[in-house]
């Protein structure tokens, strides 16, 4: 059989056909998706050279300093990464989509050189606020200088989403993740610690802007057009506030946890999230790819009925990869961390792992708010889910720690899960299929809660490893009903 490369459209009658849409995006899925499983494998191997050189409390720094990067981040950006995609399809004219894309370039610019020299002055503030000593500006200005020069990257890796130019788009993530692990192992094993990790993702950024340069300059032209502009806007602003409360619903637990207990339990709670962060390597491949499909498929007139299979099929394949994980990632922990300090995130780990399997479910059940530009819920949303978590977070975390703060993760995201399904449905129905999807999450917390009874010796990790796989069969033979199965198989080609 053949297949259509990554970075060319399919087109024809076959392009039509519902295997082949879900083919395509699984390719483009598995093309997004190869540079940052490459790099996260590659710093996962690199774990035990890092807690070699980084302490608990070194961890505990990092884990503030990335609940301050990506605040930041939302903030210089003001909803326009969201917003230029929006309304870059809904404009006709290649001419007018150059100017667009030069217009929300020069403007994102010039607001992140406001935002980095606001945040440089005030740094100290900054500083003394966050990590209780206004003595680490240096990493305030640091952080601050990787939003500034990443600023410039997501208007070109926006264009080359919308191309789908899946292989150039994560030949550049891959070079960024190269550049930062090679800077990183260097600064860190030369005894720069916590400032050497910053220098290097500071360094990835620049490195990555300054190649799309070459992308963005045949695809943009240097125009100030007020009116899409202003649309982007007003799409893309009220993701700001909605940006914001799900850093908080991600990140605000080490900032309370930081104020309870010791900067190294923090550090190990970091690391107990470093691991659960696998669970989002299919959701960070499927989204690029998941967006222009919908917004695509919406306007056909069988998109409903399109987008709800596909969202249906991946809910499942979610579920199967959190089974897996859950059961294989907190005894790999205890093997690759040498350094037994960070051995008590073990049990963190799983717990993580399922707040990202609902992530992944909003992602999937909620996209009727963006196809019918209801932006407003999005913030909406976020606030229920981010003030149950923190209000979780200070009501248990002083009495129970870490797992507290795990858990309220957990709760936050399954409410939002809960209401982007709900409004969504609402605004634009997808036939998503609920059955299935609850008896696949059934089959996996049964093997789970069941590999919970061994202890972690060979023996105990050779029956979780089992049971993975009994989960994953279960999944394919009972979930999965031969349509699927022979569609996934297309899939993969055979």
């Amino acid at each position: 059989m053949t297949s259509t490369p990554a970075d060319e459209p399919e087109t024809g009658p076959q392009a039509s056909k519902p295997g082949s849409k879900l083919r395509r995006l699984a390719r483009l899925s598995a093309a997004y998706g190869t540079a940052d499983v490459l790099a996260q494998g590659i710093n996962l191997l690199l774990l035990p050279l890092y807690t070699s050189y980084l302490t608990p409390a070194d961890y505990g720094a990092l884990a503030l300093l990335l609940l301050l990067s990506t605040f930041l981040k939302i903030l210089f950006r003001v909803g326009l990464d969201s917003g230029f995609m929006r309304i870059h399809y809904d404009l006709k004219d290649a001419e007018a989509k150059a100017r667009f894309a030069g217009t929300v370039s020069l403007f994102s610019a010039a607001l992140s050189a406001a935002g980095f020299a606001l945040f440089w002055f005030f740094s100290p503030t900054v500083s003394l606020a966050l990590l209780g000593s206004p003595e680490q500006t240096l990493w305030v200005r640091l952080v601050a200088f990787d939003l500034l020069a990443s600023s410039f990257a997501f208007v070109p890796l926006a264009l080359l989403r919308i191309e789908e130019r899946a292989v150039l788009f994560s030949t550049y993530s891959l070079t960024r993740h190269a550049t930062n692990t090679t800077l990183k192992v260097i600064l860190v094993v030369a005894g720069f610690g916590v400032t050497g990790v910053l220098v290097s993702d500071a360094a990835a950024s620049v490195v990555l802007s300054l190649g799309l340069l070459v992308q963005l300059r045949p695809r943009a032209r240097w125009a100030f057009d007020w009116l899409p502009l202003r649309e982007a806007l007003r799409f893309g602003l009220p993701k700001v506030p909605h940006g914001l409360l799900v850093q908080a619903l991600n990140l605000a637990d080490r900032r309370i946890l930081d104020s309870y207990v010791t900067r190294a339990e923090v550090g190990v709670y970091q690391m107990g999230s470093n691991f659960a962060s696998a669970m989002k390597f299919p959701l960070s491949a499927f989204e690029p790819a998941w967006q222009p499909f919908v917004f695509d498929h919406a306007r056909r007139e069988t998109g409903a009925r399109d987008i709800g299979l596909v969202a249906s099929r991946m809910c499942v394949f979610f579920i199967a990869v959190a089974a897996t994980l859950s059961l294989i990632l907190p005894d790999l922990l205890q093997v690759v961390i040498r350094n037994a300090e960070y051995h008590g995130a073990a049990p963190v780990v799983p717990v993580l792992i399922l707040a990202s399997l609902f992530q992944g479910v909003f992602l999937l059940s909620s996209i009727g708010i963006s196809i019918s530009k209801a932006a407003r819920y999005y913030p909406m949303i976020t606030a229920a889910a981010a003030s149950l978590n923190i209000g979780l977070n200070l009501w248990l975390v002083p009495s129970h720690g870490v797992m507290a703060a795990s858990w309220a993760t957990v709760a936050g995201y399954a409410l939002m899960a809960l209401l982007g399904a709900t409004i969504s449905k609402t605004l634009y129905p997808i036939p998503m299929q609920w059955s299935r999807i609850t008896g696949a999450f059934a089959a996996g917390v049964a093997c789970f809660l069941l590999g919970t009874v061994f202890d972690h010796r060979l023996s105990g990790t050779l029956i979780r490893l089992g049971l993975a796989v009994a989960a994953d069969v279960f999944i394919w033979k009972v979930v999965f009903d031969e349509t699927d199965r022979t569609e996934l198989r297309r899939v993969v080609g055979r």
